[in-house]
């Protein structure tokens, strides 16, 4: 078979089985996240084997163990804090949302008046004759009453929390057979090339997966603990959420720093003093970030673009939904890779 029947060949084949993993899209949620947290975890198995003489089995016990213990005390120490802070956001909406129209718009749309814009004063008349409020409350209604009907969302649900440890412990006792399997099925013309491409998705995975999560949990705990001691209301939750969302370069910041700013207006009004406290904290912890936690615990070497990373989050989320939104950043190293990696071999075979 010529060469480029066999890449025909392999390009039909490829495109089969993601238009397979598109249709089963819905039920993949408990196999992906499993696969992750297993490759993340396999390490610590591997090192406790080794180390200590210990089985696959008696290691990987001990290592979910661990894990979900792990899990467990986080979840019952923050996720009341994040309860709270949220219901008081919920609120306190109105009253920020009263503050908006009898204090703020009159003040704005007197400024533009001056200047020739012609606005009207009245945001409530404005809100009232649009009936903007019915529109959202049905809207509101219509997404949650989706939402609660969805079988398929009931199904994920379902299975991530009582199928994914399940399949966690298997994959993790069985990794190095599956592996080792996975080898023994790569013909031998190609098996050096394909060791090679595995190889090199392992350590990107491992060197942008594995130190993306630990630059997000430690700017997720700063912004947290630093916004809440400048007194900021909902400074806990704004600093989390920005956190955990910096893998999203620069746009988790922009929109973590603009949020915290609009709510010390609404608590503080145009004190410029509080305002700059809590830009500070923004700026300081983004400057500590770029300069240190990531050349440190991620490194250079990985060669993932920032511009790759957002289309990564774009494209994979628009395929996969949500959960393609949280597999963006393994998948967009796994594609960056095997890019470079035809790029190589084209350019080897052509030139």
């Amino acid at each position: 078979m010529k060469t480029k029947d066999k890449i025909i060949i392999a390009t039909i084949v490829l495109i089969l089985f993601g238009w397979l993993l598109y249709l089963v899209k819905s039920v993949l949620t408990p196999f992906i996240f499993s696969l992750v947290v297993a490759y993340l975890l396999n390490p610590l198995v591997g090192y406790l084997s080794s180390k200590y003489k210990l089985s696959r089995l008696t290691a990987t016990a001990l290592i979910i163990g661990l894990f979900f213990i792990i899990l467990a005390v986080v979840s019952l120490t923050v996720f009341p804090i994040i309860y709270s802070q949220f219901t008081a956001l919920i609120d306190i909406l109105p009253s920020y949302f009263q503050i908006l129209i009898d204090d703020f718009y009159p003040k704005v749309t007197t400024k533009l008046n001056e200047f020739g814009v012609a606005l009207h004063t009245d945001l409530s008349h404005l809100i009232n004759q649009e009936k903007i409020n019915a529109q959202l409350l049905d809207l509101s209604q219509e997404v949650l009453k989706n939402a609660l009907s969805s079988s398929f969302t009931l199904i994920n649900i379902i299975s991530v929390i009582f199928i994914t440890p399940i399949l966690i412990f298997y994959l993790l006792k069985d990794w190095d057979i599956f592996i080792a399997k996975l080898h023994t099925y790569l013909p031998r013309s190609v098996s050096n090339s394909m060791e090679d491409l595995i190889k090199e998705m392992d350590k990107t995975l491992s060197g942008y997966i594995r130190g993306q999560i630990n630059v997000c949990l430690i700017i997720a705990s700063a912004y947290a603990i630093f916004l809440n001691l400048t007194g900021l209301n909902f400074g806990f939750l704004i600093g989390l959420l920005t956190g955990l969302f910096c893998f999203i370069p620069y746009v988790a910041m922009l929109c973590g720093i603009t949020a915290a700013v609009i709510v010390g207006l609404f608590q503080w009004g145009f004190d410029l003093g509080h305002i700059l406290v809590v830009s500070s904290v923004f700026i300081s912890i983004n400057l500590i970030e770029s300069n240190f936690l990531v050349p440190k615990l991620i490194g250079s070497k990985v060669g993932l673009h920032p511009v790759w990373v957002i289309f990564g989050l774009f494209f994979f989320g628009a395929l996969f939904g949500f959960i393609g939104v949280l597999l963006a950043l393994p998948l967009s190293a796994i594609s960056g890779v095997l890019l470079r990696f035809i790029a190589l071999r084209y350019k080897k075979r052509f030139t």
